[in-house]
């Protein structure tokens, strides 16, 4: 269980500065390029490690992925999809567009790390 725990406050600490970051862009001031690739590292970092954990935790015990374990993969996976197409979008189109991808992008990590609370709590 404390791999789990690990890759929680991994995940956790990541959403922390998603939401900052999604505060900062509501009050329209712009992000620091710094806090953002803080962020892209560190939801990098959380997907890898739900899918080695997918593939057994690093003292050699292997987890059940399970279908929340399977579940949360592919959403982190989609998040960190969307988070990059907001990026590519927020310089070609309207600040509106960017702003629909960006939602897309929160909804897809929030529901990613609620399932992988939901898996980690069901074991």
């Amino acid at each position: 269980m404390k791999p789990m725990m690990l890759v929680a406050l991994l995940l956790g600490a990541c959403m922390g500065l998603g939401l900052w970051l999604g505060w900062q862009f509501l009050r329209r001031i712009s992000s620091n390029p710094l806090h953002i690739g803080f962020h892209l590292l560190l939801g990098l970092a959380g997907m890898e490690a739900v899918v080695m954990l997918m593939r057994g935790a690093p003292d050699g015990a292997t987890v059940s992925a399970g279908q929340f374990g399977k579940a949360a993969a592919l959403v982190l996976a989609l998040a960190v999809i969307t988070g990059f197409a907001t990026s590519v979008v927020a310089r070609r189109w309207s600040r509106q567009t960017g702003g629909t991808v960006l939602a897309a992008h929160t909804v897809l990590g929030s529901v990613g790390f609620v399932m992988f609370l939901a898996w980690a709590f069901s074991l």
